[in-house]
């Protein structure tokens, strides 16, 4: 009120905060690290901001000046707030985007649908937080296959007993069916990811069908079945000849068993826009709903209306589709082909071809060859070459073999030029 005078309330917290957090907080929370992509990118802004010249490979997410999201969603969120659409959207979402969604799934997965399967959230984080609270006791096992973004942090909410299973180059970093076959004997979640998130790879259809059918032979006669977490969020981006693959379209006998998690976040270039769904067994729609409702992570609605409205025209998201691959493939493989080269003309440096999704895994393998680990190099890379990478540590892998993610949501073909001549640059300073 006017004429108040204010109190001073940092007066009043106590001198020791560390003690006064560990006596505040759970366990879980203050066993809960912080992000690692996050810190690197905070190191990325402090150089930029001293003038330095980097290429910011490390953020998975759209640099609006590279990546704008498409003109009818912009037009169509701005329609929705004139029309008044500012109040509570439904806890699983507007009918609208629901049925847009189910439409969705049928023309471009396969899967013959109705809207009771599906369960809007602001973003793919709460139908994922969603899913491991559905399924997943303190105890339980849980499965990732390494590389994979996040899951690390919802085995420790969850203080699950969680099975990292160790990939190689050699399978794009996806499991053999056999390992998934083994890793998911007594699991009650197990996670795939494809487009896979840091690597850019997508998963062989031939190996995700025999994963789907593993699936299906664990939970023969189980009490508590087998979930699969199947994370698709960049389905729609891709660069190679691979297809993205469905599971229930592959061997439909595993639906029952199979989440799907989606969102405009990474194929409308809309990360800060919010809007993610689950597509699950209607019986288990309810149960995400509530959990999602009392979370309140509802997804705005003029976000929601708009986004439904471009899912339905078919013509304008298809062409949305053809410029949003093209612009990305062409920063893929220009980096690619850069990589390639240094790698051809005998610098320490190697990459996968790109496959799905915004990424490139890079190696550059000098551990062992004065870097004593990947963290090493990525701050060599850093200080020497202008060049931001995250390291797959960031992945819940442990060892050092100098392979790192390389986004390039946020740099220009010009960024990818400059950034591969100073690594050129760096590379043969080491001699």
């Amino acid at each position: 009120m006017a004429g108040m005078q204010a109190i001073d309330s940092a007066r009043y917290l106590p001198s020791n905060t560390k003690a006064a957090t560990d006596a505040a907080v759970t366990p879980i929370a203050a066993g809960m690290k912080g992000s690692m992509i996050l810190k690197i990118a905070g190191q990325v802004r402090e150089l930029i901001a001293q003038g330095r010249v980097v290429a910011n490979f490390t953020v998975g997410d759209f640099r609006p000046e590279q990546f704008h999201v498409p003109s009818e969603l912009s037009a169509g969120i701005r329609r929705s707030l004139d029309a008044g659409a500012t109040n509570y959207p439904p806890a699983d979402g507007v009918p609208e985007l629901k049925a847009a969604i189910a439409r969705l799934v049928e023309r471009s997965w396969g899967m013959k649908i109705d809207p009771s399967w599906v369960c809007v959230g602001s973003g793919a984080r709460p139908p994922i937080y969603s899913s491991w609270q559905l399924f997943v006791e303190p105890g339980d096992r849980t499965v990732s296959f390494l590389p994979m973004w996040n899951v690390g942090y919802y085995a420790h909410l969850f203080e699950s007993d969680h099975i990292f299973v160790p990939t190689s180059a050699d399978t794009d970093f996806f499991p053999t069916v056999e390992q998934a076959r083994q890793a998911m004997r007594g699991a009650r979640l197990v996670v795939i990811n494809t487009p896979l998130n840091p690597t850019g790879t997508m998963i062989d259809p031939k190996v995700l069908e025999g994963i789907a059918r593993a699936l299906v032979e664990e939970n023969e006669g189980r009490e508590r079945p087998c979930m699969l977490l199947f994370d698709q969020v960049y389905w729609a981006i891709t660069s190679g000849d691979r297809a993205h693959a469905n599971p229930c379209v592959l061997v439909p006998e595993c639906t029952p068993y199979v989440v799907h998690v989606d969102a405009i976040s990474k194929w409308m270039c809309a990360t800060g826009l919010r809007v993610g769904w689950a597509v699950l067994p209607p019986y288990l729609q309810g149960r995400m709903k509530a959990l999602i409702g009392h979370m309140g992570a509802w997804a705005p609605r003029p976000e929601q209306l708009a986004a439904a409205a471009l899912i339905d025209d078919e013509a304008a998201l298809s062409s949305w589709f053809d410029e949003l691959n093209q612009q990305v493939t062409a920063r893929l493989e220009r980096l690619y082909t850069g990589i390639s080269r240094l790698r051809d003309d005998g610098l320490a440096v190697d990459a996968i071809a790109p496959q799905g999704g915004i990424y490139l895994s890079f190696r550059v393998n000098l551990v062992g060859r004065g870097f004593d680990s990947n963290e090493a190099i990525r701050t060599w890379l850093l200080d020497t070459a202008g060049v931001a990478v995250v390291p797959f540590q960031a992945f819940d892998m442990v060892e050092d073999s100098g392979w790192f993610r390389m986004s390039v949501g946020a740099v220009g073909l010009d960024d990818i030029d400059g950034a591969l001549a100073r690594l050129e640059s760096a590379l043969r300073s080491l001699g």
